[in-house]
């Protein structure tokens, strides 16, 4: 269906996203710059829904090398040493860089599992990613080279020589942003799973606009489970935070019995991916006690914990909280250097929808909000020196649309088949297959396009997943065969997975 484009305006820079990510972009922009920046919804990213805190050694005796073995540790052989160096011993930048941005931290770090020392820096409790949101939108509104436009990514338009522009969809209708610079700040594709813990939008959209303009995906086979979502809560489920379980909450299981030493010596603080496993093959209903904590340091630190569960009828005080993994994290996404920058000239990708390379096969906890702060600055400063052509692109009349489609009902039937916290290589081929013959129905055009994107990207996730044979970080393949695992998956439009290795 042809898209009638009503309008158009002219950017040094666009910016795609809400998220730490990208305000953290726009705010380290020259301010000689006009910025855009395109939020779907304001105020609901996973950013500001954000639970644990951001991750510094800042402090002795904890130092940026312990950080980086942690990090490389958590995930899987798979991280780029360099990505990781850089992130890591940027981090207490981050924190500067947020504290002189409003962002007030609790005087001392916690600890989450996964890292060796408290190095987890929290602010306002439990709701650390609102506290630094608020602090960052207040900035973001007082900037006058910027406007903040209400709008979803629909095309990255291109030339021969890279990025010319975007078009979005604003009421209703497509309107055209001409920039030969774009920053993809649109977060992950977590949304595609019935249970999740992040906004619904995050269908990887921005990942498949990414893909389609030509820029390498990877590591699409890598999505991380949180282990602690309140099990009694609709999705998107409520977050129990790991900050839980580096204060003392224990995981047991119907009889009380700590369960998770059956699989992990490292119990409670064992990564993700692993405390995730051992409650999806552990038999019965799991639970997080936090009765071992001090009631009033529950309170005081967890507040937004202890309201969620009370809010539900249950006071966690007094009794275990029954909880259960959900889709929480892409590990993959848009292949990025150390600045952001893809193969495409103008384009960048920051936070979750970059495939930046520190998370590998598993993200260690609270490394996400860090990786946008630091990636983000780091973005910004890539673009303020670099130069692109001025690509001129013509005002189209209109865009084409799909008007049929899967149904979101139906591809989360297929990644919840397909792509759980375990997996079986023929229920993988099975579920693909099914997906490519699957019937589609008429829908509006801008929710068709959504998810005919959503589709292409479960496609390749299925694809990444059945093509890795073996088991490694967040992806475990009950039927599970021997390789040498030290590889990544990665798609170019019109090509099958290629594997590729980017270590250093």
């Amino acid at each position: 269906m042809q898209i009638r484009v009503t309008s158009d305006d002219s950017f040094d820079v666009v910016i795609i996203g809400a998220g730490i990510a990208a305000t953290t972009v726009a705010l380290s922009l020259p301010a000689n710059l006009r910025i855009a920046v395109v939020a779907q919804c304001r105020g609901i990213t996973s950013s500001h829904w954000a639970k644990g805190g951001v991750a510094a050694a800042c402090q002795s005796p904890d130092d940026a090398d312990q950080h980086i073995a942690d990090t490389l540790q958590a995930g899987g052989g798979l991280s780029d040493r360099v990505a990781v160096d850089l992130m890591v011993r940027e981090a207490p930048a981050a924190i500067a860089f947020l504290s002189d941005l409003g962002v007030t931290f609790e005087g001392l770090p916690g600890r989450e599992a996964g890292h060796a020392l408290p190095r987890i820096w929290h602010a306002n409790g439990d709701a650390t990613g609102a506290a630094i949101m608020s602090a960052l939108e207040k900035k973001i509104l007082s900037k006058t080279n910027l406007v903040v436009l209400t709008g979803s990514l629909i095309e990255i338009a291109t030339s021969n020589t890279g990025v010319s522009g975007v078009l979005i969809e604003n009421d209703n209708s497509a309107a055209l942003l001409r920039t030969s610079k774009v920053v993809l700040a649109t977060g992950g594709a977590t949304g595609l799973w019935s249970y999740h813990t992040s906004p619904p939008t995050n269908l990887g959209l921005g990942i498949v606009a990414a893909y389609r303009a030509g820029a390498i995906v990877g590591d699409l086979e890598f999505t991380q489970f949180h282990p602690t979502a309140i099990a009694l809560s609709a999705s998107p489920l409520v977050l129990a935070t790991e900050a839980l379980r580096g204060a003392g909450a224990w995981i047991v299981d119907e009889d009380g019995k700590r369960f998770l030493f059956d699989y992990d010596p490292a119990g409670e603080l064992a990564t993700r991916d692993k405390v995730s496993l051992a409650i999806s093959r552990h038999s019965g209903q799991a639970y997080l006690d936090t009765r071992p904590i001090d009631e009033c340091e529950l309170t005081a630190k967890f507040p937004s914990f202890v309201n969620a569960c009370r809010e539900m009828g249950f006071d966690p005080i007094s009794t275990p909280v029954p909880i259960r993994p959900a889709a929480h994290y892409t590990m993959g996404g848009i292949v990025t250097g150390t600045y952001g920058e893809t193969n495409i000239a103008g384009l960048y990708a920051v936070g979750e929808c970059a495939n930046s390379g520190v998370h590998g096969a598993n993200r260690l906890a609270s490394n996400s909000l860090l990786e946008g702060v630091v990636f983000g600055r780091r973005a910004a400063l890539h673009l303020a020196s670099a130069s692109f052509p001025d690509n001129a692109t013509a005002h189209p009349s209109s865009c084409s649309l799909p008007t049929r489609a899967t149904s979101l009902s139906r591809l989360m039937h297929s990644v919840d088949t397909a792509l759980g916290i375990e997996r079986e290589g023929s229920t993988i081929k099975t579920t693909r297959e099914a997906l490519a013959a699957d019937e589609t129905e008429d829908m509006d055009p801008f929710l068709a396009h959504r998810y005919v994107a959503a589709s292409e990207l479960v496609t390749m996730m299925l694809e990444a997943a059945e093509s890795r044979v073996g088991s490694v970080g967040s992806h475990t393949r009950s039927d599970q065969q021997p390789e040498d695992t030290l590889y990544r998956l990665q798609f170019l439009h019109g090509s099958k997975a290629q594997r590729v290795r980017r270590f250093s």
